[in-house]
């Protein structure tokens, strides 16, 4: 049997494949976003699932926060060690000879925005959680994409998104 692997790879927030994560009441999609994936999929970039560290310090059904309300010592060493076995992974992959793609965040995130967060309302900015991953991956700096904020909702957003991600992901060590 031959190894179809394509060695390529991309970091994908953990509710663009599980939208049940999403803090109440701005899921998009009963499941994932099914464009985001065709799109990284169709290119044949493997995806990595980050941690979602809002679940993990406040469980599925907390309440909407600001950036301000994450952004706490406590809650800045949870990010750096929820971040640290995907940084290991990543090394790992890289060692052997993957590409690592890139990154796709949420916009208006307060954890995982990467040019816009909410804080008061979306402000420029990156999210508490992009923050301490970049600072351990300092090689993805520019290499992202966020989910625009109404990604499912407008069908034009939508559209023009799964398309950027198609180009994002056709970039380096593409076939």
């Amino acid at each position: 049997m031959t190894d179809r692997r394509g060695r390529r790879l991309i970091l994908l927030a953990h509710c663009i494949l599980n939208q049940n994560a999403v803090v109440q009441p701005l899921a998009r999609a009963p499941a994932a976003l099914e464009g985001v994936l065709r799109s990284c999929l169709d290119a044949g970039v493997g995806l990595v699932q980050l941690p979602c560290p809002e679940m993990a310090a406040r469980g599925p059904e907390r309440a909407p926060d600001e950036r301000r309300g994450y952004d706490t010592p406590a809650y800045r060493a949870l990010c750096r060690d929820l971040a640290a076995p995907l940084v290991a992974q990543v090394r790992a992959y890289e060692r052997a000879g993957y590409t690592i793609v890139g990154l796709i965040g949420i916009g208006n995130s307060p954890s995982c925005g990467l040019e816009t967060t909410h804080d008061g309302g979306a402000r420029p900015g990156r999210g508490v959680f992009m923050e301490e991953l970049l600072a351990q991956l300092p090689e993805l700096e520019g290499r992202y994409l966020e989910v625009p904020r109404r990604y499912g909702e407008d069908p034009e957003v939508t559209a023009a998104f799964d398309r950027e991600v198609r180009r994002f992901c056709a970039g380096p060590g593409s076939r």
